[in-house]
């Protein structure tokens, strides 16, 4: 039987790089098995990217830098030969469960829209990987295209897709289905590549092309921010914002005001109310459904003691984060674990003891070894009556969030025990260890207490 054509889709994988060791093996194993071809384009490497990715069955090419993205990519684009694109960076991968579904998901498009309009691309979710392995900020990307001489990367940087006539075309939301995993944005990654000096110095230069460009601003804003500077960060963010209030662009204006609440929230400063409340109330006027306004302004309230208010803006946030599907990114994925701390001591503030113990332990439900609800909790539960004594109830939900057979979840909850002066929770966290463990962990803590009453007892040594 002749096969269809939607059952020989082929998919070209492409990608640029430069300096990609670490990084090149992994990019390239995701989709062995399930891409026709990868084609690696390189610009530059010193390292053993291009040795590693020919040792891999790559097709490797060479494209002298110009400070150009877009023309990098462009050009891998002119030697893949595939129905359809998969475009990530060397610090990206689709997760094993995505990579499943890329083809079934392509077939499923070419099947439907015989008696629709053609789709051109596929619409992913975007997950970056902070330095301690955790989600970080979630987002959305264009990564999967259909090969078309028409459409192509546009900017120098923080490149676009676009038809070159700049039609619009039709695109598949399928964020449900493909995530994929980006790991270049840690602070390790920066400080080896160096790239947030590179895009401020190309962006910089795309301002002197255009001053206003909302964008553009924005992104230098970004760039500052994750340099640590605070203040030029801020400079570019506000500039982003009233140029984009001026023009009527709300998604970057959106974004730039949400930045800029959470800059004044790093950096708490009772004087500066005024300026985020009224930041606060621009996203209000937009109306807008992203969820990282409410939820920073939130949190400063949160740092103003004010926890009657902050605990409404703190809720109302996390619906938003809820129901949001658009297009931004949304921070507060990062900040998550932080958020139902800030909220369970709203609830303790406010006297109401069971929403308290309900976000602490959605908290830790996020990092069961965060400390702060974890105090939190304890300090809530010892106060149940008969808990001081039996601490029944505290080790049945916390056997819930931790396993109480490993050692390092034993002395969290243990740690967390002795600081709460919680003696019932520290027999039980002893019972659950075998003797020969037990005695180890008894005698090491009674040594480290001996140790510090020798230290509180001997004079101090002279300056």
């Amino acid at each position: 039987m002749k096969k269809s054509k939607t059952n020989r889709i082929k998919i070209s994988q492409c990608m640029i790089v430069k300096n990609e060791e670490k990084n090149i093996r992994r990019a390239l194993s995701w989709g062995r098995g399930i891409v026709s071809e990868q084609i690696v384009v390189d610009t530059g490497s010193t390292d053993r990217t291009v040795e590693i990715a020919e040792e891999m069955g790559a097709k490797v090419y060479h494209f002298k830098w110009i400070n150009d993205f877009s023309a990098a990519k462009n050009y891998a684009i002119e030697q893949a030969g595939g129905d359809w694109i998969a475009f990530l960076d060397a610090d990206e991968y689709f997760s094993k469960e995505s990579a499943k579904k890329l083809i079934p998901l392509i077939r499923q498009i070419e099947d439907i829209q015989q008696n629709e309009k053609k789709v051109y691309v596929i619409t992913s979710r975007l997950v970056n990987i902070g330095e301690d392995g955790k989600i970080g900020a979630v987002g959305h990307q264009d990564r999967i295209f259909r090969r078309d001489s028409r459409l192509k990367y546009h900017n120098k940087i923080h490149e676009v897709l676009k038809f070159s006539d700049y039609t619009s075309y039709n695109g598949f939301d399928a964020r449900e289905d493909l995530v994929i995993i980006h790991t270049g944005y840690t602070k390790e990654a920066y400080e080896e590549t160096g790239k947030t000096q590179r895009n401020i110095e190309l962006l910089e230069k795309e301002l002197l092309v255009d001053r206003d460009n909302v964008e553009t601003l924005a992104y230098l804003g970004d760039a500052y921010m994750a340099e640590g500077k605070q203040e030029e960060a801020k400079k570019y963010f506000y500039r982003a914002m009233e140029c984009g209030e001026e023009k009527g662009e709300r998604i970057h204006t959106i974004r730039s005001v949400a930045m800029l609440i959470i800059l004044y929230t790093r950096k708490f400063d009772i004087q500066q109310e005024e300026i985020v409340r009224e930041l606060y109330q621009k996203t209000v006027k937009m109306q807008t459904d992203h969820p990282d306004s409410e939820g920073y302004f939130g949190a400063w309230l949160y740092q103003k003691k004010e926890y009657a208010e902050a605990k409404g803006h703190l809720e109302a946030a996390l619906e938003k984060m809820k129901r949001y599907n658009g297009l931004l990114p949304v921070y507060m994925s990062v900040d998550l674990k932080v958020f139902y701390m800030q909220l369970a001591d709203c609830c303790s503030h406010l006297d109401n003891r069971d929403e308290a113990v309900r976000y602490a332990v959605m908290a830790l439900g996020v990092d069961k070894y965060y400390t702060y609800p974890l105090i939190m909790l304890m300090n809530l539960l010892k106060g149940e009556q008969g808990e001081a004594e039996t601490a029944a109830g505290t080790w049945d939900i916390l056997s819930q969030l931790y396993n109480v057979s490993s050692l390092k979840d034993q002395m969290t909850i243990l740690k967390g025990a002795m600081l709460t002066a919680f003696p019932a929770l520290e027999k039980r966290v002893f019972d659950a260890m075998p003797e020969g463990q037990r005695r180890a962990v008894q005698e090491a803590i009674h040594k480290k207490a001996e140790e510090m009453r020798a230290h509180a007892k001997s004079p101090e040594k002279a300056d």
